[in-house]
């Protein structure tokens, strides 16, 4: 790998997984150590800690001792809940699309990139894939859990996606009566996003998925085609958003 054009970026990455260390095995480490760990004068030093506080992954004591900020346990938890849960969200899907025959998918929010947990298709004869559906970028803002992703996301994490990825008011309609923020209100206040078959040739609903802590972890979906999406089977798949959500809480 060739060594980082913007060596101040590869020194504050740096300066944090020291801090990170630091924080595992003892309350932090202070302005003097971290200069001299890294051969910087203290200004230097300063500048980055300064920066690094202000965004949010690490925080200042009262005595000058940093630590990990909130920032860094944010992404340890999503980081963790991604990687563990996986098996068992696999294991959760597979079970709810047995019984319904219809399709499940498990996604998150990781350093502004939308991530897919597990995605199972219904064994019906019929039945939507929500890997294609939920795969190609173009499609972000029509997804309903990439929708859900973002009304629940921390404010950090939605400017690193928006920064990616543009709203495209064509792949959401509703944008134009209430607007992108009033349209993320809409779902933060309903707790569910809803596309209809006469959008989209399916009923889609995705909903959040929390932790014990209310935590926001992730965004739980659901499909039915078209041609068996009756007010039956829309309630039950309502039902098994909610139930499977809350053995999610249960796994974390």
């Amino acid at each position: 790998m060739n060594k980082p054009s913007i060596q101040s970026v590869a020194n504050a990455f740096a300066i944090l997984e020291y801090v990170l260390e630091c924080s595992m095995i003892s309350e932090g480490t202070g302005l003097a150590e971290i200069a001299e760990r890294f051969g910087m004068r203290k200004t230097t030093a300063l500048n980055m800690m300064q920066t690094l506080e202000f965004c949010g992954y690490i925080r200042r004591s009262a005595r000058g001792i940093y630590a990990a900020g909130e920032k860094c346990a944010m992404l340890s938890k999503a980081g963790a809940f991604a990687g563990q849960i996986r098996p068992a969200a696999v294991r959760l899907l597979r079970n709810a699309a047995e019984l319904t025959g219809e399709s499940f998918i498990l996604t998150t929010l990781f350093n502004g990139e939308r991530m897919i947990i597990a995605s199972v298709s219904g064994n019906s004869v019929i039945s939507v894939n929500p890997a294609l559906i939920e795969d190609e970028r173009r499609f972000n803002y029509s997804r309903v859990t990439t929708r859900v992703l973002l009304a629940f996301a921390p404010e950090y994490e939605l400017t690193m996606f928006l920064a990616a990825n543009p709203v495209d008011p064509k792949a959401w309609p509703e944008l134009a009566e209430s607007g992108f923020d009033g349209a993320l209100a809409e779902i933060r206040r309903k707790k569910i996003c809803i596309r209809t078959e006469k959008e989209c040739g399916f009923y889609a609903a995705a909903r959040p998925v929390f932790s014990r802590e209310e935590t926001f972890l992730g965004a739980l979906g659901g499909y039915i085609p078209a041609i068996r999406a009756t007010q039956d089977r829309i309630d039950t798949l309502h039902r098994t958003l909610d139930r499977v959500a809350e053995q999610l809480i249960k796994k974390e």
